[in-house]
């Protein structure tokens, strides 16, 4: 009966961790749709380029903050089990490492120009009645300046760095759970997917300057680890 009863609650366990990946995945899939060049083409041909550009990228935050809270509610539904929690002065530097990382994010974002990233640049110009509305940044990547991309900061070292800085907040958590493990597995795998994803958009984007950026030195994705070369 005991044996019958433990074989169960593994089963139920393993179910629901894999649910829980499931619905992660789902959630990847829908904000990198969103995020697609065919995904901004459509809403342009129903909306008009003004409302597009003037609309889209709020819309785009907004339904990946409101998907991102079911996920949480939901995994918090499921079973779980804390697979280690670490205190004292290790535990300190690791959140130490992860208020790096988000530091980290911001000095990205403010590369790439985070009331352009936020789509408030758009809003702005729609609601001062501008005939033109200037779209939001083609993907989480250097401007282009000139014939060349304005590669400065972070995208010195990597040319993604925005989907890089949410790696040491996913894995330098002092306290891990069987769910948490499976999220940012989950996610890791997603931001690098996500990352040749975003380098696509951005090639077609830019053309030649992207490519000229892409063999320029700069690391795809970690710094100092992967091949320079696109």
């Amino acid at each position: 009966m005991a044996q019958r009863t433990t074989q169960h609650a593994e089963g139920a366990a393993k179910s629901s961790l894999l649910k829980l990946a499931a619905a992660t995945a789902l959630y990847a899939v829908v904000h990198s749709a969103l995020a697609s060049r065919q995904a901004k083409a459509l809403a342009t041909r129903l909306l008009g380029e003004r409302s597009r550009n003037a609309f889209y990228r709020p819309f785009y935050l907004a339904q990946s903050v409101v998907a991102l809270g079911a996920l949480y509610a939901y995994a918090r539904r499921l079973p779980d089990r804390t697979l280690y929690d670490i205190k004292g002065p290790v535990g300190a530097a690791m959140h130490a490492g992860r208020a790096g990382a988000i530091l980290y994010a911001v000095w990205s974002a403010n590369q790439v120009g985070i009331s352009d990233m936020l789509g408030i640049t758009s809003w702005r110009a729609w609601r001062a009645g501008a005939d033109i509305i200037p779209p939001e940044p083609e993907a989480q990547g250097p401007a282009a300046d000139g014939a060349n991309m304005k590669a400065t900061g972070p995208f010195v070292a990597s040319r993604h760095p925005l989907n890089l800085a949410p790696l040491p907040v996913f894995w330098l958590t002092p306290r891990m759970t069987r769910n948490l493990l499976v999220f940012n597995l989950v996610s890791t795998a997603y931001l690098v997917v996500g990352s040749m994803h975003e380098e696509a958009r951005l090639k077609a984007a830019y053309g030649d300057r992207y490519t000229a950026y892409q063999h320029s030195g700069v690391r795809f994705y970690v710094p100092g680890v992967e091949r320079r070369a696109a």
